[in-house]
């Protein structure tokens, strides 16, 4: 089934320019359907930035001729008819796939169309709102604007001003100009006396009050635009505001050019067929979209994690951009990411970090930080083909590859740790192991290391660091595989399908292991009522882990693929898409309830979108089943 954003309430569909993010939601808490605006963030996207009260912004609508209130919590309280009409979401979609969110619900003969989006270079959103008649017969609307400010310091003429921080100011208003009205919204939208009552203390709603117009018929009515503007000063703020509205009526144009111009920069992957020519571009604007201004990717749709950098997450994203042929954008990400590195006192980095304060911020005991660095500054280094990178990061690809060699112990494995799933450890009752995940992308990191060791004439160094993949790999060999499978662990022989990455992704395992793994994975991992794939097997973490992810169901597929089991590959990419949201994204995993988790992940979900096609584009050329 397809899952609309917000019926887990932590899911957002994301909109952001680097400088701005709004999140989008299509249910309530108690699964209203609702076209909403549930936040905006200006600058370091940390839930500390956040700029609208709980309520968020939404719109409502009076159908004169149909006596109808599009009204999706219930806020009118006037005569109405067709009580028994409920607000339904028609669709949802970004714009061809690009950075311009759009939704169509209706209640009764009365559509109502949204577009929202972040012109390129302002710290501005904006919002359209269009109205027409189901049945195309002319008729007559008001539209209401809702927003719930934090508070209000300040209004000038039709502009509400609200402050948020010392260095947080948000400026709204609408185009056309109208009045706005502050207190009771019930009141304000059917003209009944209101209390005016601004506080900069206090939560404030504001709704606007748009005169009626005439919708003609099959055509939507013309757009009234709602704008917002963020600023580290209120005059800044409302500079911003200003400058949006003078190029109110060209900027969704504009900001749709920028965008085909961004993606005309994306890998050419020949004619997909339409459904996956959307997932493709929704993936790579997802990615483009995990950008803040400074160029750190962090998630971007999920609320309980957002603010938080993961070295993991991040390298993955700035990867992605390299292969999609985002080179400028994928160095930037590769920069910003190593610049929140701080050391453990082991010598290894910590892997979260919080981007407000860039303080680490973990659940677990994590050694694998080091091999995904020496990757991620490989994977762009050796496509963007500038030695400057590596010579820059000398310094922590020394310190990653030594602190690899010197942290072995007598197993020729890694010291025991959590793995790649960061909720495993002995806070849950679980000890570390010596995880497989941890060794295998050590002894990745360590060869690619060697090719940019070489690449810079530290032939010596090189040689270290390819006897030490060498030997990382033979331990897995004796200690972690059993009848050609690749288990967990040395302590485990559970499975963990983030092996099946060095058969695709991080290819050094033996292709006689293949076979073997892909077959106890698929038997063991398999989810046997919904499909796709668990991320290990028998593991005590958070709720609802025992559940198919988006990433482990993408890598199985990969590793068929490599296989040459097209079929089977297919099988498994096609359970990711049909579980995705109608506007494309993918969640991180579905829970037992039956709502996903994680929408807007373009590091753990989005990326599989592009890496995978791009595998497969490079494996067989392009005639996807």
């Amino acid at each position: 089934m397809h899952y609309f954003i917000g019926k887990n309430q932590n899911n957002h569909a994301p909109i952001s320019n680097g400088n701005v993010l709004a999140w989008l939601q299509q249910y309530d808490v108690v699964c209203r359907p609702v076209d909403k605006i549930s936040q905006l963030f200006f600058e370091n996207f940390d839930m500390s930035s956040s700029l609208l009260d709980n309520s968020g912004s939404y719109i409502l609508a009076k159908d004169q001729n149909e006596r109808i209130w599009y009204d999706p919590y219930g806020i009118v309280k006037e005569k109405l008819g067709q009580i028994g009409e409920i607000i339904s979401i028609n669709s949802t979609r970004y714009s061809h796939g690009y950075g311009i969110y759009e939704v169509v619900s209706h209640k009764g003969n009365t559509v109502v169309r949204t577009k929202t989006w972040a012109p390129p270079n302002r710290n501005s959103f904006i919002r359209s709102i269009e109205i027409k008649t189901l049945r195309s017969n002319p008729s007559e609307v008001s539209i209401f604007p809702v927003v719930h400010l934090k508070n209000i310091v300040q209004r000038i003429d039709n502009t509400f001003i609200s402050r948020i921080s010392e260095n947080q100011w948000l400026a709204t208003t609408v185009s056309p100009s109208v009045e706005g009205i502050t207190g009771d919204i019930s009141k304000a939208v059917t003209g009944g006396q209101v209390t005016i009552f601004e506080h900069s203390l206090l939560p404030v709603p504001l709704v606007f009050t748009i005169p009626a117009q005439k919708v003609p018929g099959p055509e939507y009515s013309k757009p009234v635009f709602q704008v917002f503007a963020a600023g580290a000063s209120k005059e800044e703020a409302l500079k911003e505001l200003e400058n949006t509205l003078v190029h109110i009526n060209q900027s969704e144009q504009q900001t749709l050019k920028e965008w085909q111009t961004w993606h005309s920069k994306t890998v050419n992957i020949k004619a997909l067929p339409p459904k996956l020519e959307y997932f493709w571009r929704v993936s790579n604007t997802l990615t483009k979209m995990s950008l803040q201004k400074d160029g750190t990717p962090i998630i971007i749709g999920f609320k309980p994690y957002q603010g938080n950098v993961w070295i993991r997450d991040s390298l993955w994203i700035a990867s992605t951009l390299a292969l999609a042929g985002h080179h400028e954008d994928a160095v930037r990400a590769l920069y910003a990411t190593l610049s929140y590195l701080v050391e453990r006192p082991d010598g290894n980095y910590y892997f979260a970090y919080n981007v407000v304060t860039r303080l680490p911020n973990e659940h677990a005991y994590e050694n694998d930080t080091t091999g995904l660095i020496l990757y991620g500054i490989w994977q762009v280094w050796s496509l963007v083909k500038d030695h400057s990178i590596i010579l820059d990061l000398w310094p922590i690809i020394s310190q990653s590859t030594e602190w690899i060699l010197k942290n072995r112990d007598s197993s020729g494995l890694i010291f025991p740790d959590a793995g790649i799933w960061e909720t495993f450890g002995p806070h849950l009752g679980e000890k570390f192991e010596h995880m497989t995940w941890t060794s295998a992308i050590s002894a990745f990191g360590l060869i690619r290391a060697a090719e940019m060791a070489e690449a810079i004439f530290e032939n010596e160094k090189a040689y270290q660091f390819k006897l030490g993949a060498s030997e990382l790999i033979q331990a897995i060999s004796k200690h972690n595989v059993h009848n050609g499978i690749v288990t967990r662990s040395l302590e485990s022989r559970r499975l963990d399908a983030s092996v099946t990455l060095f058969f695709s992704e991080f290819p050094i395992f033996p292709k006689e292991w293949l076979k073997p793994t892909l077959k106890a994975i698929q038997q063991r991992l398999e989810d046997p009522f919904i499909g796709g794939i668990w991320r290990h097997e028998s593991l005590t973490t958070e709720e609802g882990d025992l559940k198919p992810w988006a990433g482990p169901t993408f890598w199985l597929g990969e590793a068929f693929l490599v296989n040459n089991d097209i079929n089977q590959a297919w099988k498994y990419f096609n359970h990711n898409y049909n579980n995705s949201a109608f506007c494309g994204l993918l969640p991180e995993l579905l829970y037992s309830k039956g709502c996903p988790r994680g929408i807007g992940m373009p590091s753990y979900s989005q990326s599989g979108v592009i890496r995978s096609l791009l595998l497969y584009k490079s494996l067989y050329g392009w005639e996807p089943s």
